[in-house]
């Protein structure tokens, strides 16, 4: 091969020209490489949009639940663009709308569940996207954009947004929601949305591409969702008639069977009720007959045979024996007029039996009629009422008797002495006997009528109400009782009366009362009473004499004797000890006489409801600790005196100069009736709303025959031999206790001592500010 030798300007020809191809070479390499790699992305964007598209149609052909469908095209869209919010944009019948569904990356704020008024997307806009349109906004600041919505957004940091329609084809399945004319057949149902609030965007054609794509799918989704509804909805109408017409069938079906058995019943029925008949027809203490229309007999029950003496078979298909003997008798009379049409009832006359003898009958007939209304025979029932007119006028005859044996009575009961009453429950008073004018000045005219509580006192109505007219109260504890009955001349009788309910001929429930005066008995027994107390008085006088001599004449000659010896002995007086002694016993003397007259004074104001009660609020546990202190000093070596208290000690509420005597007394007496000495032991127990003082000795005791008059004057057990004493201790001590509306309970025993238990309330409510004699 021949290599032609070029010259230097060629060499330089040829140089520039292969650097420029190589330089096209490189740049067509470069433009190839970056084409190809534009056309891959171009390419691999398409098969994903084309891959999302199939995603959701698969999803779709797969489920019929619209929801499910909705939420993951949201949520796929949002992550195949790569947009900051993505929500579907329901519009109602009312114009308003709702984000149903959406997408949303933080820190944007969801729209979800926010309904919007018409304002948001005005109706004007509906006609436009139901045809198809999109927007799209790439800055929200643009031009192009109404400032009302750019201000709308803005409030949930959009910046750019994508708009397509969702349209639904199906105009009937949303009637009202379209406001397009009637010419197309599709209408507005939402709006599929994407948000870009991160930054401005630009958005690209197969963006709206894809987004249009999703939005025919998401129409696809809800138009299968309501078509799968109204199938549903269709089945369970069809469903509902299939039930509704087997339910028809089903009736009819009962109800045929209810017919079916009805009949059944009623045939069965029909039946028992001829069965029922025939029976009560033999059974019938009555003679039942039935004729035909030509007189013979269809019917003859067994009381019609031992009635009129023939058997069944003589009768039977043959003319009425009764009416055979005498044409022109009563019961062929009778039985022609019942054949003409007559109805006769009660009908009584005299019957020949077979054997000829008469009988009492009553006739009562009606006729029978056969299907025209034409007379076919009668039916008789006939009645012997022989029998019944002899008791009858035995009867008549008992009640003249009775008429008569009335009358006796009535005489017996309005010239009684005593007064007679029949009450009423409620104590209306229904009959006083005559009598009550002369005990009581009233006349009959003047009670009858009237309650019975008019006339009887108020303060004795409760007592006689429930004595007297009270219908509970057994027959066995019904006891006379007395109550005070108003006079005609406005004084006052005192009744005695006795009560009995009993039931008169109408069956109503009455009481009867028998009443005497007994006013003169009364004054009576209270002049026996005032003799009997001025007995009383008399002994107590003639037992208050002896005392007074006794227990005065003690203390008077022991201090008269002291007086003496202090006045005739020098020694006395010189002597310190023995003149102490002396005054001492004059001392003791005056105090156990004061002691006495101030028992006899309490006792008297006492009786005569003068004695001071004064309860104020002090310290008993302190009181107890004196009185038990001064005691010892009086009581000497022999006896030995305790205290103890017990419970929460609380100020209470008693007098104190009472409850000063009754522990005295009480405390006195163990002493004194101690006179071995021993143990005298005072408890003090407070509980919740009293207090409780024992007083316990080992003394001589009480006898039994003497406990049940310890708390009477002057009155001293049988074993106290010399011990002095007046008999009033115990009467003081309970005339104190009552007032304090206490309660003193002694228990004894001879020969080993006495227990003394007082109780008092110590409540400040249940007193009442009581102002006695100030002496």
């Amino acid at each position: 091969m021949i290599i032609p030798r070029l010259n230097y300007p060629e060499l330089i020809v040829i140089v520039a020209v292969s650097g420029s191809l190589f330089l096209l070479a490189v740049y067509w390499y470069f433009k190839q490489k970056t084409t190809r790699r534009r056309v891959e992305t171009m390419l691999q964007q398409q098969t994903n949009r084309e891959r999302l598209v199939n995603q959701i149609a698969q999803h779709i052909r797969k489920s019929l639940d619209v929801d499910e469908v909705m939420a993951t095209t949201v949520s796929e869209v949002q992550s195949f663009l790569q947009a900051d919010r993505v929500l579907i944009y329901r519009l109602w019948n009312d114009g308003t709308g709702s984000a149903i569904y959406e997408t949303v990356l933080p820190p944007y704020p969801e729209v979800l569940g926010q309904t919007f008024p018409p304002e948001v997307f005005p109706q004007e806009y509906h006609q436009a996207y139901s045809l198809g349109k999109t927007r799209t906004i790439t800055q929200i600041d643009q031009t192009d954009v109404e400032p009302c919505l750019a201000d709308f957004v803005k409030q949930f940091g959009v910046q750019a947004k994508l708009v397509v329609p969702i349209i639904q084809e199906n105009r009937d399945s949303e009637a009202g929601n379209s406001q397009t004319n009637g010419a197309t057949a599709s209408y507005l149902w939402g709006l599929l949305i994407a948000h870009q609030c991160s930054r401005p965007r630009k958005w690209e054609d197969w963006e709206v591409e894809l987004m249009q794509h999703l939005a025919t799918q998401v129409a696809i989704a809800i138009q299968q969702s309501e078509l799968y509804n109204q199938l549903q909805q269709l089945n369970a109408e069809l469903e509902c008639r299939v039930q509704q017409r087997t339910a028809e069938l089903a009736a009819a079906n009962a109800s045929l069977r209810v017919e079916i058995a009805e009949r059944q019943r009623s045939e069965a029925a029909l039946r028992r009720t001829n069965d029922t008949l025939q029976a009560l027809v033999i059974a019938s203490p009555r003679a039942i007959i039935m004729l035909n229309r030509e007189g013979n007999v269809q019917i003859w029950n067994p009381a019609a045979e031992q009635m009129f003496g023939w058997t069944e078979a003589e009768v039977i298909d043959r003319p009425n024996p009764l009416c055979l003997e005498d044409p022109e008798s009563d019961c062929a009379t009778l039985q022609s007029r019942v054949l003409q049409g007559a109805t006769y009832f009660q009908s009584e006359f005299r019957q020949k039996r077979k054997d000829g003898t008469l009988i009492d009958i009553i006739f009562s007939a009606a006729p029978l009629r056969d299907s025209d209304e034409q007379i076919s025979g009668l039916v008789a029932v006939i009645a012997d009422v022989t029998e019944q007119k002899r008791q009858a006028e035995q009867v008549h005859l008992a009640e003249q008797a009775l008429r008569q044996s009335e009358e006796r009575f009535r005489s017996l009961i309005e010239n009684a002495l005593d007064i007679i009453m029949i009450l009423g429950p409620d104590g209306a008073i229904g009959y006083v006997s005559p009598s009550v004018e002369k005990i009581l000045g009233y006349s009959v005219a003047d009670l009858v009528g009237k309650n019975v509580a008019e006339f009887i006192h108020p303060d004795d109505w409760v007592t006689t109400r429930d004595h007297l007219i009270s219908i509970e109260q057994p027959l066995e504890l019904r006891r006379p009782i007395e109550f005070r009955s108003l006079h005609h001349d406005s004084s006052w009788h005192i009744l005695e009366a006795v009560s009995q309910p009993f039931v008169d001929s109408g069956e109503s429930l009455r009481i009867i009362v028998n009443a005497r005066d007994i006013t003169e008995r009364k004054r009576l027994d209270e002049i026996r009473s005032a003799l009997e107390r001025e007995k009383e008085l008399s002994i107590l006088k003639t037992r208050f004499f002896s005392m007074a001599s006794h227990e005065f004449r003690t203390p008077l000659s022991t201090t008269l004797a002291a007086a003496q010896v202090l006045e005739t002995c020098q020694d006395e007086w010189t002597n310190a000890e023995k003149r102490l002694r002396n005054l001492h016993r004059i001392q003791d003397s005056v105090r156990n006489m004061v002691q006495l007259l101030d028992d006899i004074l309490t006792i008297n104001r006492a009786e005569a409801g003068k004695l001071t009660f004064s309860p104020g609020l002090f310290n008993l546990e302190t009181l107890c600790h004196k009185l038990v202190e001064e005691m010892r000093l009086n009581a000497g070596t022999q006896h030995v005196l305790t205290f103890t208290c017990e419970g929460k000690v609380v100020p209470v509420y008693l007098d104190e100069k009472l409850v000063t005597s009754i522990l005295t007394n009480l405390l006195s007496n163990a002493i004194k009736y101690s006179p071995q000495g021993g143990t005298i032991h005072l408890s003090l127990i407070f509980q919740s709303n009293r207090v409780l003082l024992q007083v316990e000795d080992q003394g001589i005791g009480i006898p039994q025959d003497d406990q049940s008059h310890l708390f009477e004057p002057f009155h001293r057990g049988k074993n106290v031999r010399s011990i002095s004493g007046s008999g009033l201790g115990l009467v003081v001590v309970k005339k104190c206790i009552d007032l304090h509306q206490g309660t003193i309970h002694i228990t004894s025993e001879v020969g080993k001592g006495t227990i003394c238990l007082v109780s008092l309330p110590s409540n400040p409510s249940r007193f009442p500010v009581v102002i006695g004699d100030p002496e």
